[in-house]
């Protein structure tokens, strides 16, 4: 069966409306709960050392799914927008999250409209299997950005190719190309797990203990672990004022 994103996406987000849906869905919710704790770790940590003020700011939140990234955004006082290709996530964030705007759209297709203080596409753009598309995605994002505003897109960042039907990883130079084409700098690459949204090959048991894993890939990322090509990593880009 060939990989249709609008149908895959609608499909899985309404059987799973939970961090599993946008994460892993054949491991616990305890195993997803600990990945998006260290996700949110990392990306506020990034911003902080930005120099992101987040009050008051806007916020595109591209791929919304089940809101894990709005509801950090709001929480910190941004407006946020969410976009996301599936009705299931729109519908259900717009009745969650009444003080957001979420519009259901493809970002392959067309640029969102406005400009953004952050534009924040996190584990979205390698879900963009047709290079075509994926590059428009990236291109109409990199134009959200407002001046002196930021691009937060994860990602491999390897030459690695498909890892499933779902996931095809690209190069840190390819993206690098687009985004400063667009007038972007590309100013930190920061990974976000090292055992955690890994495989773990022979030490796979392991997934069935997250609390562990989580605190291991703290320690790991304190010490400067994950910048290999098997590890997901958040790049930052600004936009100059």
């Amino acid at each position: 069966m060939s990989y249709e994103p609008r149908e895959f996406w609608e499909r899985r987000l309404r059987e799973h409306f939970d961090l599993r849906g946008t994460g892993e869905t054949g491991l616990p919710l305890a195993y997803n709960r600990a990945c998006y704790a260290l996700r949110r770790e990392v990306l506020v940590r990034a911003l902080r050392e930005a120099g992101a003020a987040l009050a008051g700011a806007t916020v595109l939140d591209v791929g919304c799914g089940t809101g894990f990234f709005t509801q950090l955004y709001l929480e910190r006082g941004a407006r946020v927008t969410g976009v996301d290709i599936t009705s299931a996530s729109v519908e259900r964030l717009a009745a969650r999250f009444p003080e957001a705007r979420f519009v259901q759209a493809d970002v392959g297709e067309a640029a969102p409209d406005g400009r953004f203080d952050v534009v924040n596409a996190f584990d979205v753009l390698y879900h963009i299997t047709d290079d075509g598309r994926w590059e428009r995605a990236v291109q109409n994002l990199a134009r959200a950005v407002a001046p002196g505003g930021l691009l937060l897109i994860t990602d491999l960042f390897a030459r690695r190719g498909g890892l499933a039907e779902h996931n095809v990883v690209r190069p840190l130079e390819r993206y690098r190309s687009l985004i400063e084409a667009e007038g972007l700098s590309v100013v930190a690459l920061h990974p976000t797990h090292v055992l955690l949204n890994h495989e773990l090959g022979v030490f796979r048991p392991l997934n069935r203990l997250p609390g562990l894993l989580l605190a291991l890939d703290r320690g790991l990322l304190a010490l400067g672990f994950g910048r290999g090509p098997s590890h997901n990593k958040l790049l930052l880009a600004r936009r100059p004022k």
